[in-house]
This record gives structure tokens, sequence and C-alpha cells, in this order.
């Protein structure tokens, strides 16, 4: 009976086929994308850091440094370190000041670097505050007390906290340096390497961020623009104006409890999709049909780290979120929940393309074309689908039967075998009906993947169990849920599924 009902089911799907035209048979056509949607052809992004991710203040500074030193007016000076840290002489009182007294030493005019004494027993760092005013650069040498910025921090490595401070007159910038400790930031950072916590109140348009970044409140309201972030950011505050331009956020993006300011995210790529009050920001996932990765811009370059899936803020058709990707092959296009776009060539072998974001959910780049289903062996169908398919062979003849009465087929079985006829469409779907089939069993390992959201437990478990199981494969920290999958795929992993010691509930 149950092969009759499948027959049955069959010749239906042959004679409704036979009654389309052939050019319904035909391939899905492709769409071109809407007036809005067109991007003019991607440039190489790869662009001067104060060209591109600099405030204009900052790009102000950098001019009129490069402009002395190119002119021959800049003094430099520097500043040798005796056996105990200390500076060895009291300066000229004019470009730098230090007493035997002091517990400070004070830049007021020109560039400086340290140097270390050479004595065996010196010490590596100065060993006393460091005061950089706002006309001074520090470029060079070792700090190891806690340094007041008011000037430019342009190099050099700080062990203790540093304030790079701002006020109505004047403001902090660090261009570039390796810091150790606590950095309290209330004016611009646009490079250098920062392992200890930094507190923001002020501007980030660059730079590698290793642990949590605080954003705090204050009155122009705390802004990134760029950098990489590894640990993620915290809105501190309860009622802040924070705001995200740009950026690569590895680590965890959060509202403190209580947090209730004013949030505006434009740009930006984020590995997980960030925790923030309900109805503030939308986001749209981004990944590769074929679990790909990609480069992303960060800090004037590419990510050091290739992704298969980010998140990005969402946008509109009136003002879309233009992202940039860089891929090692060619994208020959990107479907935006399901619907085709064409992209642009890029301007040279690095395949680098621009995609505008619009009120999108999902977008999937896709750098090779899906190949057919083998039509020879999709898998072990049960004896009621082989009569099925051949009395469909029948009807449309071996010419006819093709790719088109392949699917239909495997459809019809699957929407007959599967629990409720639901057919899965990706990789998490997928792992969701296996994992539900065979009553959610706990996996061994509990260790999350990186492209699902942390907080999807089941979602977590169902692609785990099903990698732990054989019954499909990971890459690794990734799983690539959005990834579509075949139905020939669907049937390999629906019997394997038949071989696994537990209970199969339809």
């Amino acid at each position: 009976m149950k092969a009759k009902r499948i027959v049955s089911i069959l010749l239906t799907g042959s004679m409704l086929l036979s009654l389309l035209p052939v050019s319904a048979l035909a391939a899905t056509p492709v769409f071109d994308a809407p007036a809005q949607t067109t991007v003019k052809k991607a440039a190489p992004l790869v662009q001067e850091a104060d060209a591109s991710r600099s405030t204009e203040e900052e790009a102000a500074t950098r001019s009129s440094r490069d402009l002395d030193a190119e002119n021959g007016t800049a003094d430099s000076f520097t500043i040798d370190l005796n056996a105990g840290g200390m500076p060895e002489s009291e300066g000229d009182y004019d470009h730098w000041f230090y007493s035997a007294n002091s517990t400070t030493l004070f830049l007021y005019d020109g560039t400086f670097t340290l140097q270390p004494s050479s004595e065996a027993e010196a010490e590596s760092a100065l060993q006393t505050d460091l005061d950089i005013r706002k006309d001074a650069e520090f470029n060079g040498g070792t700090v190891g007390s806690t340094t007041f910025n008011n000037g430019t921090i342009s190099g050099g490595t700080f062990q203790k906290a540093v304030h790079n401070d701002a006020t109505p007159n004047n403001q902090g910038f660090i261009l570039d340096g390796i810091f150790k400790e606590q950095v309290h930031n209330w004016g611009t950072i646009s490079g250098g390497i920062f392992q200890g916590e930094v507190h923001n109140w002020g501007t980030i348009s660059g730079g590698t961020f290793e642990e949590v970044v605080e954003m705090n409140e204050s009155p122009e309201g705390a802004k990134i623009e760029g950098g990489t972030f590894k640990k993620g950011i915290e809105l501190n505050a309860y009622f802040p104006t924070i705001t995200i331009k740009d950026g690569l956020f590895d680590g965890e993006v959060s509202a403190a409890e209580g947090y209730s300011g004013t949030l505006s995210i434009s740009g930006g790529y984020f590995v997980n999709k960030p925790s923030l009050p309900e109805g503030s920001v939308s986001f749209t996932s981004v990944s590769d049909q074929s679990c790909r990765a990609f480069h992303v811009p960060v800090n004037g370059d590419w990510s050091e780290k290739r992704y298969s899936s980010l998140y990005v803020p969402r946008g509109s058709s009136e003002q879309p979120n233009t992202i940039t990707v860089k891929t090692n092959t060619k994208l020959l296009y990107y479907l935006a929940d399901g619907e085709r776009f064409p992209v642009l060539d890029s301007d040279s072998d690095s395949y680098i393309y621009q995609i505008p974001v619009q009120s999108f959910e999902k977008i999937v780049l896709v750098t090779e074309e899906p190949s057919a289903p083998p039509t020879d062996d999709p898998g072990e169908l049960d004896p009621a689908f082989s009569s099925g398919a051949a009395a469909l062979g029948v009807v449309l003849g071996t010419a006819g039967l093709g790719y088109v009465a392949y699917i239909n087929g495997t459809s019809l079985y699957l929407h007959y075998a599967l629990p409720g006829g639901f057919i899965p469409s990706t990789r998490q779907e997928l792992a969701n009906v296996l994992w539900t089939t065979a009553g959610k069993p706990d996996p061994v390992s509990t260790a999350l993947y990186t492209d699902i959201p942390a907080d999807n437990i089941e979602q977590q478990k169902a692609a785990r169990w099903c990698v732990e199981q054989g019954l499909l494969s990971d890459y690794g920290a990734t799983f690539g849920p959005d990834t579509t999958v075949t139905n020939a795929r669907i049937i390999r992993a629906w019997n394997s599924l038949k071989k696994v010691p537990v209970t199969i509930t339809n």
C-alpha cells in the first residue's frame, strides 16, 4: 500500500509537470538588482590610516607634524636614563623638565625618545610619571610608571596605566605603541596594541584591543570608528550616547544591565550577534554558500583572520550599509533573503567586492555555482520511492526525467519520509530535524560554534550532536549553519541517522 501511495503521488506530479510550458522548467531567471543597490566598482581598499580612519583633528595634528619633519623644524630630543631609570639631567626647561625632587618627567615641545642607560644594572624603563603636553610627541622608549598624555604618542612601550586626556583646548592622540595596562581614553586612539582593558569616553578609530573595551558616558558621546576588538565591547553606562561606525569585533558586544542610552551602530563586522536592548539595532547575517572564508577591512588593511560568517548592521533601501569583502576566488553573485543580486567585477585579481546591505535578514555569498545532485546515486532510497521513481521515469521518458524530475522526485520522497513533511534548506535546519527526531540527546562536547548564537543552546546542541555522530561535518570552530543543503545530502544524512543507536520518532 505504501508503494502504491508513493506511485500515485508521483504520477500526479508528473501530470502537473506535463501541463507546464517548457519555459517554466528552465533554470531560475537571474534578477537584476534594484536601482538603489547599484554600487560603483570596488576600488582597492588599502589606504593610509590618516586618510581613511582618522578624525579631522587627528589628521590636522599629523599633517602639522609631517610638515615640521619635512621642513626640519621639529626639535628631536633623546632623554638618557640613569641606572635607576631616572633622567640624567634636568632638561632645558623650554622643551622638557625633570628635577631630582620631581616625581614627573614633563615634555613640553618637540619629539622625544627615551634612551636607557647602558649600565648592566640599569632599569629598562622610565621609573617616574610621564606628562606629555599638547605640543609634545613621544615616539620611543619604555615607560614604567603612569603616563598622562595631552599631546601625541606615536610609539613606545607603556608598562603602567595611560591617561589619554582631552580638555577644551587640546586633546591627546595615540597613534601607535604597546600598552600593557589599562588605558583611559578621553581623546583619540587610532593605532597601537592594547593588552589591558580600555575605558573609552572619546574616539577609537583604529588599533588592536586584546581585552574588553568599556564604552562610557561622555558629553560628546563615546565613538568607535575602526579597530580590531578581540574580547568585545561593553556598553557600561546608563545614559550614554554611543556610536559604532566601523571595526571588527571578534568578541561579544553587549549592553550592561540597566543600559538605556542612545545607541547608533551603522557599520562594523561582528563575529557574534550583539546582545543589545530589544529593538535598538537589527543585524544581517553574511555567510559564504560554500563555507569559504573571506577577509574584511580593518585598520587600513585586511583582517588577519578569514571568516565564513559575520553579522553586520542592517541598512535600508534609502540608506544601505555598504560592506566590503575580499574573497580568494571570484564572487558570482549574492543571495539576499533568497533573492539573487549581481556583483560588479573586482578591479583586480584580489576579488574585492562591495555589497549594499538593506533590510535583509540573511546574505549568502556565492563563489561557485551549486552542482546538480547526482542522478545515479542520490542515496539509499526506500523501496517505495524506488518504485515511484521508476513509474515517473516511464511517464516522462528517460530523456525527460533529468534534473527537474530528480529534484521533484526526491522532494516528494523527503516530504513523505521526514517528520511533518518539512524539508530542510540549510545545514542548521537539517541538524535540527535529525537531532529532534533522535529525541534531542545531549552531545558529548559542550564547546560552542562561533557562527551559531551562543544563547541558542538547542541549535548548538543539534549541530554538535550531528557532527559527533558523523551525520554532518563541521569546520573546526564553525558549523556553517546557513549553508544550503541538497536533497541528496538530506537523504544521506537521514539514512545515516537510522544506523545511530537512538530511538527515531516520526
